[in-house]
């Protein structure tokens, strides 16, 4: 009786949402079906158990400032070059069980809108969705199925604390080798997030690019001294997927992590329009103290 109650429930929500969506949700299907879209904790739950299998692994966060890159147009922080333009090419293309790849596809029609998104806090529509997915099809070389959250721990800050706290100190806990980030992280946040034995390779607050070669043969350096497992953290904006591109290609036994904003909001940074939504600051605010003592 209990198991036919939530059949009947289950077909109603569905029923809802197809009237609600109408064509919309209809057309998303059809132009899309082979995407399926990994929420949050999906994002999270997969990253820490590639982690706890020691396998080599990455999690590459593009967005539409990486599509822009790639396709020689201006981002924000990184001004565009053919050379920056062919590695980004280049890291689109990677594929594999353990490449997490991401897009910002958070409209309802392709599974992306979680609670608590809403527009200026994730959520993007169908039309816009659509676009960035045709764009990154050019350089993704296989067709695009698995898309993972790019804004996954940061999300996780505002509505899920506790999750993100904990897969913080997940992190912190699975000898979390090296840093490579913007020169400004103050040692304080490094070593509350990461530990006291965390490397640091420091970059350029903006087009970090122009350094690349100089980080990437910094980190192989600092990594180089034994083969055990590492976690390798990426906080340096675009220019990080074409360094965890690099890494990607030289290195076993690693798994590379790109942080993403949420290092600006924890160390106090207002680049992103999400840090400076007045319900998003307590959370922040609490994390801060939170990774204090954890």
């Amino acid at each position: 009786m209990q198991s036919n109650f939530r059949r009947i429930l289950a077909l109603t929500v569905i029923l809802v949402t197809v009237f609600l969506l109408g064509d919309d949700f209809i057309r998303a299907k059809r132009a899309f079906p082979q995407i399926t879209f990994h929420q949050t904790i999906p994002t999270l739950n997969e990253i820490r158990e590639i982690i706890q299998r020691k396998q080599k692994g990455m999690y590459l966060r593009f967005g539409d400032g990486d599509v822009n890159l790639a396709e020689g147009v201006y981002d924000m922080y990184q001004v565009p070059r053919n050379d920056l333009a062919r590695e980004m090419r280049e890291a689109f293309a990677l594929n594999g069980a353990t490449i997490l790849k991401t897009l910002p596809l958070y409209c309802e029609e392709l599974g992306g809108l979680e609670k608590g998104m809403f527009p200026g806090n994730c959520e993007t529509d169908l039309p816009w969705c659509s676009q960035i997915i045709t764009r990154a099809q050019k350089f993704w070389k296989d067709p695009i199925t698995d898309v993972y959250s790019h804004a996954a721990i940061r999300f996780a800050v505002v509505q899920y604390p506790s999750i993100c706290l904990q897969f913080l100190s997940f992190l912190k806990g699975q000898n979390c080798y090296l840093l490579v980030g913007n020169k400004n992280i103050p040692k304080s946040v490094r070593v509350n997030l990461f530990g006291p034995y965390c490397k640091f390779v420091p970059t350029p607050d903006r087009n970090s690019y122009s350094e690349m070669d100089r980080i990437e043969m910094e980190c192989l350096e600092a990594i180089a001294q034994d083969d055990s497992y590492k976690i390798i953290v990426v906080s340096m904006g675009c220019s990080g997927r074409v360094l965890e591109k690099r890494l990607w290609n030289k290195r076993d036994n690693i798994f590379l992590f790109d942080f993403g904003s949420l290092m600006d909001a924890l160390c106090g940074w207002p680049t992103r329009d999400w840090i400076e939504i007045e319900k998003n600051k307590p959370a922040i605010d609490k994390l801060i103290e939170a990774i204090k003592i954890n």
